[in-house]
């Protein structure tokens, strides 16, 4: 692992591992909340990427994994401005790159390609919180929001995660209503969700595939697929690269 430290003196622990030979596409694995760059899905996709021959990077968002801070300093502007960091430092030197955003690092993902038109080639979205402030918003309920607002934090416990939150997160959330860009959104899309996901439940796919002006822009639904998709990781990455060769950035 390497280390990008951040104007603030924060910083961000990353992997890129390379193939054999130079690649001019470098993968980029946003992970999701709660979670880190050595997840499962995030170390297969890592090897099967690098045995296609290109570049991938994987790296922790501050407050989890091995980069600075705390997730009860967590927000999506937080989220990305270390995504940009990534593209802007270690990721600069690659040509093409392809964003794979699991859960919140879809959402990540979504906003990042937005703003970057022509900087990101791709992307993969493996099932995005496209509303991550109204899925905060029923996990909390009226009771747990109260409870937040008053308490400044709050924690949030399942069978994945138990990690503490503060009001901020929900707070800057309000600022990213994926109808501001779903006119404008052009980035080529893979978007791979379960049926039986619960956590982000697949209508919000469904939604963005009908609204959303990329072209291609493609929806595979995994039938009894969770929120987390693991065990049907091999049939990801076999999809990830179909789509990449469809859309010319593999062979």
């Amino acid at each position: 692992m390497a280390r990008l430290t951040l104007s603030n003196h924060d910083h961000l622990d990353y992997t890129l591992t390379l193939p054999s030979r130079p690649a001019e596409i470098l993968v980029v694995y946003i992970h999701g909340f709660a979670s880190h760059q050595r997840g499962e899905k995030a170390i297969y996709f890592r090897d099967r990427a690098v045995e296609r021959g290109m570049a991938y990077l994987a790296f922790d968002l501050r407050g989890h994994g091995d980069s600075s801070g705390t997730i009860r300093e967590l927000t999506l502007t937080r989220g990305l401005e270390d995504l940009s960091a990534i593209l802007a430092g270690p990721a600069a030197p690659f040509r093409k790159i392809v964003l794979i955003g699991s859960s919140m690092g879809g959402q990540l993902a979504v906003w990042t390609a937005a703003w970057n038109p022509n900087r990101i080639a791709a992307a993969v979205l493996i099932a995005p919180s496209f509303s991550f402030y109204q899925n905060r918003l029923r996990d909390l309920g009226e009771g747990g929001l109260r409870r937040l607002n008053q308490e400044g934090e709050m924690r949030i416990k399942n069978e994945w995660i138990d990690v503490t939150v503060g009001r901020e997160m929900i707070e800057d959330a309000k600022g990213y209503d994926i109808e501001k860009i779903l006119p404008t959104y052009l980035t080529p899309t893979l978007i791979l969700h379960g049926t039986a996901d619960a956590t982000v439940p697949p209508e919000g796919s469904f939604d963005f595939l009908r609204r959303a002006a990329a072209r291609p822009l493609d929806l595979v639904l995994i039938g009894g697929g969770d929120h987390r998709l693991s065990q049907q990781k091999d049939y990801l990455f076999d999809m990830m690269t179909a789509f990449l060769h469809r859309v010319g950035l593999v062979s």
